[in-house]
């Protein structure tokens, strides 16, 4: 009677414990609705393909036949191309892209430049503007005084201008919106929490602080920027390169770091970093009493109440995108 006690306990005659196949639960597999909902799978997960299907990135061929996934994230078709698109992953560049980066090494006739992705960028001297808004050609002097304009741990702001086969990229700040960052503070986040939007360099309303929402997870909060040597705001005169460091003054420098200690708030709940959001939770937390450093800490977040009104909120937006 004890051997048959301890058989169905999973034990040997010895008392030892046996991991058995019935130890482990099995988690049933549940199909996908065509039409309803992605397919989110996590790494062994079998993926539901059809007959003559191509497995992409993030999925492979097991001795059966079947295709299984092996990293987490939602199931992708391209006719009958079929990957899975991670769910947080390095930031892999597009042309358009705004981008925020830090410049790591100046070199012949270029910069380097750290945007998170597996390979460093590029800023070639022609693909710069001048301060002062000059156009010209780039010449030997311009080379010899590239240290004025950029060196090393300068932020900046930079448009994706090409992509390279390797997956290189190469930057240009031919705007006057792109430059040098100044008189603020950085947030780094995963890419995968700022979606491209309409616009990427905003000043958020009734706050007074600008934002440069980079596609590459990186977003620099500062105060508006103003030309060099005079009190004018951003105008159609405005140059980035031109901007230089001032004095920011206490209340300037509490919105900043609330805002970016908001954007740091949406991004480890899983939400998402918008102008939108980011008012939302700045406004809410002013209501709710929050001091600036209270946003980054969970508990107090969801005590006062501020992570629900979030969700409810983004609810809120997702049901208005999808019905629009």
């Amino acid at each position: 009677a004890v051997a048959v006690e301890q058989r169905q306990a999973g034990c040997d005659s010895e008392g030892s414990l046996v991991l058995t196949d019935s130890a482990f639960p099995v988690r049933p597999s549940v199909a996908e609705i065509p039409g309803l909902r992605s397919q989110l799978v996590c790494p062994g997960d079998v993926v539901a393909a059809e007959p003559g299907a191509l497995r992409g990135r993030g999925v492979v061929e097991r001795e059966d036949g079947k295709l299984v996934a092996t990293v987490c994230g939602v199931v992708e078709h391209v006719n009958k191309l079929l990957y899975v698109r991670p769910l947080k992953t390095r930031y892999v560049g597009a042309v358009g892209d705004v981008v925020v980066g830090r410049i790591v090494e100046v070199q012949t006739e270029r910069w380097a430049v750290d945007v998170g992705t597996a390979q460093l960028a590029y800023l070639h001297i022609g693909a710069i503007q001048l301060p002062g808004n000059v156009q010209r050609r780039r010449t030997d002097e311009d080379t010899l005084r590239m240290r004025e304009f950029f060196e090393e741990n300068d932020l900046i702001s930079a448009e994706v201008q090409k992509v390279g086969e390797t997956g290189e990229l190469a930057l240009q700040t031919r705007s006057n919106r792109y430059g040098k960052l100044q008189n603020g503070a950085l947030a780094n986040l995963p890419s995968v929490y700022v979606r491209r939007q309409a616009q990427h360099l905003v000043t958020l309303q009734n706050i007074g602080v600008m934002a440069v929402l980079g596609n590459n997870g990186w977003v620099w909060v500062c105060a508006p920027s103003k030309v060099a040597g005079s009190g004018r705001q951003e105008t159609l005169n405005y140059s980035q390169m031109d901007v230089r460091y001032e004095q920011v003054n206490q209340d300037m420098r509490e919105r900043i770091c609330r805002v970016r200690n908001a954007v740091l708030c949406l991004a480890a709940h899983s939400l998402e970093v918008t102008p939108d959001s980011i008012s939302f939770v700045f406004e809410n937390s002013k209501e709710l009493d929050l001091a600036a450093w209270e946003l980054l800490d969970v508990a107090r977040c969801q005590a006062a109440g501020l992570i629900q009104a979030l969700l409810v909120q983004d609810g809120q937006r997702r049901f208005e995108r999808e019905n629009e």
